[in-house]
């Protein structure tokens, strides 16, 4: 896991701007002192699917979401995915609020963007494994995005035994405990030119966090 600058700047609001000094110091800092304390976790699984008109079957569990069936169209099989910072992130950037509110933000940035480079680190480590047989990723595609109902996380959560695997919990409203964490479907494609840059595959093309 590395620490991108540009990216943490991106989550501050900061696209394509330059950020003043006292804000690339902080961003710095506060990633340097991350990056010697977290140790993130992750799990995921593959599993065969069948993707439908409007929804996705994986092993007994049919998604209903037009969007994911459209995402994953032309795949016979996916990851389910999870990750997290852990807790010390959370406690860091409470830590940092308390302090000084321009530090937090800065925290919760740098967390951010941390958490994407660790999901890009993991999904490249399977990326080369499924390569072996000639396949590819599709990019990440999680709940909450497009018709992809939040509350799949329920049965992400149960498959992957995400509370004893990784330490990560979901609570009663869906938010996920360590709050710095990820889930997400991962297809399996046959298509050489697929790639798993996320703005590639994100139908938002109005969110302010954008690359391309």
């Amino acid at each position: 896991m590395k620490l991108n600058e540009k990216e943490a700047l991106r989550y501050l609001g900061f696209r394509g701007k330059p950020a003043d000094a006292d804000t690339d110091e902080m961003i710095r800092e506060i990633g340097g002192e991350m990056l010697r304390t977290l140790m993130p976790k992750c799990v995921y699984k593959r599993y065969d699917i069948k993707v439908l008109e409007n929804a996705v079957e994986l092993d007994g569990w049919r998604i209903e979401s037009i969007k994911l069936s459209r995402h994953l169209r032309g795949c016979k099989a996916a990851y389910l995915f999870a990750a997290t910072l852990g807790l010390q992130a959370d406690m860091m950037i409470r830590r940092l609020s308390a302090l000084n509110m321009a530090r937090g933000t800065v925290a919760h940035s740098v967390a951010n963007a941390l958490i994407e480079d660790y999901c890009d680190e993991m999904q490249a480590q399977i990326a080369e494994k499924e390569a072996a047989a000639g396949l590819f990723l599709k990019p990440r595609y999680s709940p909450g995005y497009g018709d992809f109902a939040l509350e799949s996380q329920k049965e992400i959560f149960a498959r992957l035994e995400c509370a004893k695997r990784i330490g990560l919990t979901l609570t009663d409203t869906m938010l996920m405990v360590p709050f710095k964490s990820v889930t997400a479907v991962i297809g399996v494609t046959d298509a050489p030119t697929c790639t798993y840059v996320k703005c590639r595959g994100c139908a938002n093309t109005d969110c302010e966090f954008r690359e391309i």
